[in-house]
């Protein structure tokens, strides 16, 4: 008789974007967990690319580049090639990603980032350039439209030029909310599982006060300590929150809680 999955017989609904779940989708499956996949944001780009467009003409003038997702990769790299810019020139300057799942990215893209820092936060980023020595740095931070100023605010505080343009915005997507609503109502999802703070704030955003009565029994599974502070920000428990705050970490973090 085979070995039982630990996650064999859970249903786990998924909120990432529909363009990333797939690896999650997987991990989870390799598990036996069951994945329902409703994204709760949807990324799209910025009113205008007229700000990043306008610094990547002058990227050999900066010294370090940030980077804190997957999304802000592709943007950057979309945008390089749409204004015919080299992408060299990236070899040239101190490249920071926020995590694995970013230097992977960076890496698809034939640049190899020169720091990760292990606390995968806007604060692990501050830290480590503090390190390294910030003053005087011309910084390019391409970003969401609902980033945190965190980065912005103490790398100039202790002496940088940060460049901030919009790379990408994150909104609600069409058609899930009745969705969400019908599958929640039914009581038979096990986790709700957060990959960002965005991913809840939508959530929260489209059902409002219903989340409540719609969660029941349903666990509320977080990344990491952000999302969770976002979730609990709401009046929300968090059951689990993996160690290190990668997908890949969550899962195992689930692993181990449904094999006690």
């Amino acid at each position: 008789m085979s070995e039982r999955l630990p996650l064999a017989g859970k249903r786990f609904l998924v909120t990432r974007p529909q363009t990333q779940a797939a690896d999650f989708v997987s991990l989870l499956e390799q598990q036996g967990g069951e994945a329902i996949c409703i994204p709760t944001i949807e990324i799209v780009p910025p009113e205008s690319y007229a700000a990043l467009d306008f610094v990547l003409r002058d990227l050999d003038e900066f010294d370090i580049l940030i980077l804190t997702s997957v999304n802000g990769v592709e943007a950057l790299f979309e945008r390089m090639l749409e204004t015919n810019q080299y992408i060299g020139t990236l070899t040239d300057i101190f490249v920071v990603a926020v995590g694995p799942k970013t230097a992977k990215a960076l890496e698809q893209n034939c640049i190899r980032p020169d720091l990760i820092p292990a606390d995968h936060r806007a604060e692990g980023v501050v830290a480590e350039l503090l390190k390294v020595g910030a003053k005087g740095k011309r910084i390019l931070y391409p970003r969401a439209e609902i980033a945190r100023p965190l980065i912005i605010d103490s790398l100039q505080a202790a002496g940088a030029e940060v460049i901030a343009p919009v790379a990408y915005r994150t909104i609600l997507p069409e058609g899930s909310e009745p969705k969400l609503r019908k599958l929640l109502s039914v009581g038979d999802i096990d986790a709700v599982c957060f990959s960002s703070s965005s991913t809840f704030d939508n959530l929260y955003t489209m059902l409002g006060d219903d989340l409540q009565k719609l969660q029941g029994e349903t666990k509320f599974f977080s990344i990491g300590p952000q999302t969770s502070e976002t979730i609990r920000k709401h009046g929300f428990e968090v059951t689990l929150e993996p160690e290190q705050w990668t997908l890949d970490a969550l899962v195992a973090a689930m692993v181990e809680y449904y094999s006690k």
